[in-house]
């Protein structure tokens, strides 16, 4: 047996956590040797994960001119097999960049690399091992790191044995750009590469088991991915599971069948399943050093990065959540500061910044609102959308937004949460503000370039103060009363955006009429009305003092005499076409709700509320909107019913992508619900200059007593 070698340090795994950890004690002085099986270092964030995975996704933007297509209208179509070359040229030249890199790294901190596989024989020795499983050298240490990482895990009853079946290590020896793939696990690496491949234009279904995506992020993050995959053209199935998998022989595409535990069949030509990984203990003798690990090889460590043996400590993916490359680094410099006694007392522990390379990227630093509530932590928020930002606009990102969570007392930054172009960059800005305990002030007082999104910063600081100064109160505006004198704010200052949702009136048991009032930070309250044709006890006294537009699903007039339909209504193809006579209730579908609608905006009008297109527009309060348009234009696909519950969820996803604070979650809210909300953001879309209008002015009939045709409000 060879003789133990002595070192300070002795580290397993060259990953992100590893190669760090070294690095740093060999920095102070430290005798370290870095054991790493592979013949290259880097481990899967070089090889297999986090750099390949994003080098595609620069790639795919690029090849496919993503956001140029979006900006001009531009049609790229994708050569598969050239931009295949092209692709895994690219790769293999960042992979290659890179481990001569951390190569240079190591030799540079003279640190001793040994290949093979490292066994520890006691808590203070490991033998490592050739590949034939032979020892060929001992060494002991008085501390260890474990870095060795993370491999995906198999599905519980499936395997990878069908070569269209990958795990996240081998989804890029791709043979071909895929035409549709199913992608089974909606975490990080499973929505990085399903917004990837949709990107290249591959058909791509996610399934998800749990509710939303990306559970550790704030659910309006979670929502507003969602939404910008289905944009893409993805599926995203939440709340169910595969349970079978099976090939069609012959066919030479789509030949993979996915049964899932609803019921449900998915075709696909390839499958990736993301749905966890394993903590790489195999082969490690764990079990010699008296070290803990769980059923996943995940190693249980304390604040300090120690395992439950003094003297060995874990980090990177082998320790679990969230391995992330950034993430795995920091905790092998903090693991390696207190194995070799380097940590002061005054070492501060800040959270670290969460980066998901999606399309949009997503990223994320402190609490989540969730979090906070769940901890009766009291706070405000405060949000700025990129398409309110002149960079935003230049670069055509009109989904991206800045969110800042901090204490409504002392205004210190709790969190931040960005999704969009460059997400992962800024991030850091509210990275440092925490790091020195900072608040809004750090925003608002900084200067920073423009146009930059960088800008959004201080809008959102500035949205957050205006928030907190309006809380629980009606904006403080003085106006007259529009009904008495006829004032009216213009409709960008107003201080509420309502959307009434009218049922078919003439039902045996109508409904209550479900009404969202929504302020300029887009918070969202419901009520209830019972329908009156004069319009009474619809909108509080309180509200039209501080201004309000009024966006009402439903027609606010009848046709032109002799036409079949409202050009507007002909134009969006709406249902429920108005005809060119009230029709009696009951006398045909949607009668009722024609009925009510017109003779409401009537109603209004006489009340002194103006009609969009009858008066100027910093005149008018009344609005006519069609949901069922909206939804599909801010999906830009047909969505599910909305009676069902997937349907439900749907939309209430699009309307937090929207950043509205619903007062209900998507399982409690009601389908009347989301259509008045929907109406109410259209209000506000309206009021800041960013809907179109479909068919004629309206006109007054004084013989029928009431409008003709009118402007359908939409996107």
């Amino acid at each position: 047996m060879p003789d133990a070698e002595r070192y300070d340090l002795v580290v397993l795994g060259a990953g992100p956590a590893g190669e760090k950890g070294a690095a740093l004690g060999a920095y102070f002085g430290r005798r370290v040797a870095l054991v790493e099986r592979r013949s290259a270092p880097g481990g899967t964030s070089v090889h297999t994960g986090t750099l390949p995975s994003k080098t595609l996704r620069e790639a795919a933007l690029y090849l496919t001119g993503f956001r140029r297509r979006e900006l001009y209208g531009m049609t790229l179509r994708l050569d598969r097999k050239r931009s295949l070359r092209q692709l895994l040229g690219r790769l293999a030249d960042v992979t290659d960049r890179q481990t001569r890199q951390i190569d240079r790294n190591l030799e540079r901190h003279r640190i001793d690399c040994v290949t093979g596989q490292a066994r520890f024989l006691d808590a203070g020795t490991v033998a490592v091992l050739d590949s034939e499983g032979r020892e060929k050298r001992r060494l002991s240490a008085g501390a260890f790191l474990i870095a060795t990482g993370s491999a995906p895990l198999p599905p519980r009853g499936l395997t990878f044995d069908d070569p269209d079946v990958e795990d996240s290590d081998r989804i890029l020896d791709l043979d071909r750009i895929p035409r549709s793939l199913a992608v089974v696990g909606g975490g990080v690496i499973g929505c990085e590469y399903a917004s990837i491949f949709a990107a290249l234009g591959t058909r791509v279904t996610l399934v998800e088991g749990r509710d939303r995506l990306l559970g550790f992020l704030d659910a309006e993050l979670s929502a507003a991915l969602k939404v910008s995959l289905e944009r893409m053209g993805a599926d995203v199935i939440l709340g169910d599971a595969v349970e079978g998998l099976s090939r069609v022989p012959g066919l030479p595409d789509d030949a993979l069948r996915l049964s899932l535990r609803s019921g449900t069949e998915l075709v696909a030509g390839k499958v990736l399943f993301s749905a966890g990984r394993r903590g790489n203990t195999e082969g490690l003798g764990l079990e010699a050093a008296g070290v803990a690990f769980d059923e996943k090889g995940r190693i249980p460590v304390d604040a300090t990065f120690r395992t439950n043996v003094p003297g060995i400590y874990a980090a990177g993916d082998i320790i679990g959540f969230p391995a992330l490359a950034a993430t795995s680094m920091e905790q092998g410099r903090t693991a390696v500061k207190n194995a070799l006694g380097l940590a002061g007392p005054d070492d501060r522990k800040l959270p670290f910044p969460y980066g998901v390379y999606t399309i949009p990227e997503i990223s994320m630093i402190g609490s989540t609102e969730e979090e906070l509530r769940e901890k009766g932590t009291p706070y405000e928020v405060g949000r700025a959308r990129y398409e309110n930002n002149a960079r935003g606009q230049i670069n055509g990102d009109v989904d991206g937004f800045v969110k800042l969570l901090f204490d409504p007392e002392t205004k210190r930054l709790l969190g931040a949460h960005l999704l969009g172009t460059n997400a992962t960059e800024l991030v850091h800005v509210p990275q440092m503000v925490m790091a020195h305990g900072g608040g809004l002030g750090d925003f608002l007082d900084a200067v920073f370039n423009v146009p930059t999104l960088s800008e959004c910063f201080k809008y959102a600081a500035y949205d957050g103060l205006q928030r907190l100064s309006h809380h629980g109160r009606a904006v403080p505006v003085e106006v007259a009363s529009p009904v008495a004198e006829g004032e009216v704010l213009p409709p960008g200052a107003r201080g509420w955006f309502v959307g009434v949702d009218l049922p078919d009136l003439s039902a045996a048991s109508p409904r209550p009429v479900d009404v969202a009032f929504m302020d300029r930070w887009r918070r969202v309250t419901f009520a209830t009305w019972t329908f009156d044709p004069g319009g009474a006890g619809l909108l509080p006294p309180e509200k039209l003092r501080d201004g309000a537009v009024v966006a009402i699903d439903g027609p606010q007039g009848l046709a032109a005499p002799g036409r079949k339909v409202r050009d507007g209504e002909r134009e969006l193809r709406c249902a429920g076409k108005t005809p060119d006579t009230l029709p009696a209730p009951g006398s045909a579908p949607y009668a009722g709700f024609l009925r009510g609608s017109v003779l409401l905006f009537a109603a209004l009008r006489a009340s002194g509320l103006g009609v969009f297109g009858e008066v100027p527009q910093d005149q008018a309060v009344l609005l006519e909107v069609y949901p069922a348009d909206l939804w599909k234009k801010w999906a830009g696909r047909a969505l599910p019913k909305k009676q069902t519950a997937v349907g439900r969820r749907a939309r209430w996803d699009l309307l937090r992508g929207q950043g509205l604070e619903l007062p209900v979650d998507a399982t409690a809210i009601t389908h009347d619900q989301l259509d008045a909300a929907a109406a109410a953001l259209a209000a506000y879309l309206w009021a800041t200059g960013r809907t179109s209008a479909y068919g004629e002015a309206p006109r007054w009939d004084e013989t029928a007593g009431v409008l003709r045709e009118g402007f359908v409000v939409s996107l």
